[in-house]
């Protein structure tokens, strides 16, 4: 059977039509439309190529004509362009807005009916638990004043907290931010300018990619093993390419869930220091161990003098909707981040950092509390997945949110479509590549409700049944 054409670049395109299937009309009125919504939004570009009617087909899961019929109500209307030898092209008339990127980052789309969302990893909130934060806010309302770098007694409980594990700290080594991705926005804002090169895992989170991409970086991958990176491989991308800036997920990683080891930890500290290279340590996951042996250490503890920017927040460990995050700076990098901190503004919500206050004075219970809820969701996922979709592979992590899925002869990006109509929103994992990744991955977290995991799981075997049936699909790459 031949193989349906491949469509380069397949995730950006799954991102760009993502939900396009939802409204009323034909397939192919809505396919236009949701490509005319992008030309309007600055998402496609004047005289930006659409990709060949064929593989776009495939990618959606819909028949060439459904494509073609697109197109041309797309160029009757003078969106597009279309000329035999040449492809199909926004129009240049079209409207010229600013263009804007693409993100990895999985933006919310409207659920259509009752849809099972796989893009995000958020924790679930308990009734308990808003009690608990609606009682830790009273305190907010005592006082009216700006703390750029955070609420000082937060400062001091986080500082208490990195010093007694190991890393010593001070408060005002201590800047609070309004959850992980801004203190990673703030840090490459104030780093990188147009045309640094920047080194990230591969695969890595994807809002760590779209923040050094917007910044203008050239990004390199540094690869991703069964134990985490490989120090060699980061000294020799560092001598090669001269990074300004590194992002790091020593612990737990995303999505991988790789811990690396102690003596790489201690190597790659090493390399750091030595190469006075400003790394980003992603800390957010380090508080979601299944096991009762500990991760080792942080990975600037064992290089506390190197330029190692730890990042945390609440958001993995207790709500997402707390938005209350952190960064942990060096000596060396204290001034420009604080100052870009205060410049970003004034300081975060005051009812939020009490919240947090509370919350991270009884943070050994908020980790006990919540690792035994992930566990019991990543168990009952992986027996879920192994009963009735024993084709897929993985490994259960010890740590994370994550199971990261290989699907046999690949097609992760058409996969995503064909499950959309199943009601399972889907996230291709080829899209938290630095550098191109095959087209086989999911990201699958366990964070869904666990009372709809059985029927989550079986939505997905009954979209695999329809992907593997469909005419072209096996043996693709």
């Amino acid at each position: 059977m031949t193989a349906s054409p491949l469509l380069p670049d397949a995730p950006r395109w799954t991102t760009v039509l993502d939900g396009w299937r939802g409204g009323g009309g034909t397939l192919s009125a809505r396919l236009g439309a949701a490509l005319q919504g992008a030309v309007s939004s600055g998402h496609l570009t004047p005289g930006e190529r659409l990709p060949a009617e064929r593989p776009l087909a495939s990618l959606l899961g819909v028949s060439r004509s459904t494509v073609v019929a697109a197109y041309d109500d797309l160029a009757a209307g003078g969106w597009v362009t279309r000329r035999v030898g040449s492809g199909t092209h926004v129009s240049a008339t079209a409207p010229r807005r600013s263009p804007v990127m693409t993100l990895r980052t999985p933006v919310a789309a409207p659920h259509v009916g009752d849809t099972l969302d796989f893009t995000i990893a958020v924790p679930l909130l308990t009734e308990a638990q808003r009690v608990q934060m609606r009682a830790a806010a009273q305190d907010a309302f005592v006082e009216s004043v700006y703390h750029p770098h955070g609420l000082p007694e937060l400062r001091a409980v986080i500082a208490g907290i990195y010093t007694r594990e190991g890393l010593p700290t001070r408060p005002e080594q201590v800047v609070v931010t309004s959850g992980a991705q801004q203190a990673i926005s703030l840090i490459a804002g104030a780093l990188l300018r147009r045309g640094d090169h920047a080194l990230l895992e591969t695969p890595t989170y994807f809002g760590a990619i779209d923040v050094f991409r917007a910044a203008g970086a050239e990004l390199h991958g540094l690869p991703v093993g069964a134990q985490g990176v490989n120090p060699d491989d980061f000294h020799r991308l560092v001598r090669a390419h001269g990074p300004r800036l590194a992002f790091l997920t020593p612990t737990y990683q995303n999505p991988t869930g790789t811990v690396l080891p102690a003596r790489a930890r201690q190597h790659l500290g090493a390399l750091i220091a030595d190469a006075n290279l400003p790394t980003i340590e992603d800390d957010t996951l380090y508080d979601l161990g299944f096991t009762d042996t500990p991760p080792p250490a942080r990975l600037s503890t064992y290089a506390p003098e190197a330029p190692i920017v730890n990042v945390g927040s609440l958001s993995k460990l207790y709500w997402a909707g707390l938005r209350v995050g952190w960064m942990r700076l060096p000596t060396a990098l204290a001034g420009p981040l604080g100052q870009a901190k205060t410049l970003a503004d004034f300081g975060g919500s005051l009812p939020a950092q009490h919240i947090a206050l509370h919350l991270l004075q009884e943070l050994d219970t908020l980790r006990r509390d919540r690792q035994a809820q992930v566990s019991a969701a990543r168990d009952l996922l992986a027996t879920l997945l192994r009963q009735h979709l024993p084709e897929w592979t993985f490994r259960v992590p010890d740590g994370g949110q994550y199971l990261w899925i290989e699907l046999p002869g690949g097609g992760a990006s058409r996969y995503t479509h064909v499950a959309a109509p199943h009601g399972v929103r889907l996230f291709p994992g080829a899209s938290m590549g630095v550098e191109p990744l095959p087209d086989r991955y999911l990201r699958l977290p366990f964070t869904l409700d666990p009372a709809r995991l059985p029927d989550a799981v079986k939505r997905l075997r009954a979209a695999w049944d329809e992907f593997r049936a469909r005419p072209g699909q096996e043996g693709l790459a």
